[in-house]
């Protein structure tokens, strides 16, 4: 495997592959890989020649901790080339005086209510990522739901050639998903913390089995987070295609939580479809 910093390099290293008619896949993450980032790569395998991992985590200018540890397993899962930018690739300009990509609805809503700037930033910087690597695809995993809604809106709405991959959440046996967060869990809070998932499918049951006072079960759904120990931030029931509130007639929903647990912050999902009853 190859690590590159410049985006120079990268872009003619995919040059040269698609001049050999390669199909190029690319993963964008944070760093501090884990698990489920790892589903994301050999997902991209199967469907590719060649698979590019970007690692670009703040565009403040801290470089990711878990570098080293993040080379490594990316090694041993066999991608082709780690691409880790310093900030002044990504922001020429200086972060400050760059130009922002936004997609203002899903920067107000749930996640974006509750993280001011951060879908601006995610919008911002995938869109150089796209523009520097020029992939066929680019894999994204179900985890951040909201951000791969947001993505699918960025790229139909700016035209960019490039197909969307979609990777199933991966999670551990009790069910918590694969998060690097999951991390500043200490051992007590581990314990509770499948229980964000496991309330997410008891709503799913009841939505399933003919609820339908969406506003009471996200009341609801709150509280159950908060007598399971959790300090829930929202616990919303929204169409899956864009996350608007749910109409009449609407069958593909999707159920999305962000709840604290100890210093670790926790986010979930759950799609589900309807379907008509007699």
């Amino acid at each position: 495997m190859e690590t590159m910093t410049r985006n120079a390099s990268v872009r003619e290293r995919v040059r040269s592959w698609r001049a050999r008619g390669k199909k190029i896949a690319f993963i964008p993450t944070a760093g501090t890989l884990h698990k489920g980032h790892l589903s994301l790569i050999t997902k991209a395998k199967q469907q590719s020649d060649n698979v590019i991992v970007g690692i670009f985590a703040d565009p403040t200018g801290q470089t990711p901790t878990s570098l080293g540890p993040d080379r490594d397993l990316l090694v041993k899962i066999g991608a082709d080339v780690l691409f880790t930018p310093p900030v002044q690739e990504i922001f020429p300009v200086g972060y400050e005086n760059a130009a922002v990509v936004n997609v203002p609805y899903f920067a107000e809503i749930l996640e974006g209510a509750h993280r001011p700037g951060h879908f601006a930033d995610v919008c911002t910087i995938l869109t150089k990522l796209l523009n520097i690597v020029k992939p066929h695809m680019v894999v994204f995993g179900e985890r951040d739901y909201q951000q791969l809604v947001m993505v699918r809106r960025l790229i139909d709405d700016l035209f960019i050639p490039v197909d969307i991959v979609v990777c199933a959440t991966s999670r551990d046996g009790d069910g918590l998903a694969f998060a690097t967060v999951n991390r500043l869990l200490g051992p007590e809070d581990r314990l509770i913390a499948p229980r964000l998932y496991a309330t997410l499918g008891q709503f799913a049951k009841r939505i399933e089995a003919g609820e339908r006072d969406y506003e009471a079960l996200m009341r609801q759904g709150r509280e159950a987070l908060s007598a399971a120990g959790f300090t829930p931030e929202y616990f919303a029931v929204r169409q899956a295609a864009d996350l608007a509130p749910v109409r009449a007639g609407t069958r593909e929903l999707v159920i999305l939580t962000a709840a604290q647990l100890g210093t670790a912050r926790l986010t979930d999902n759950l799609r589900l479809s309807l379907i008509d009853r007699p």
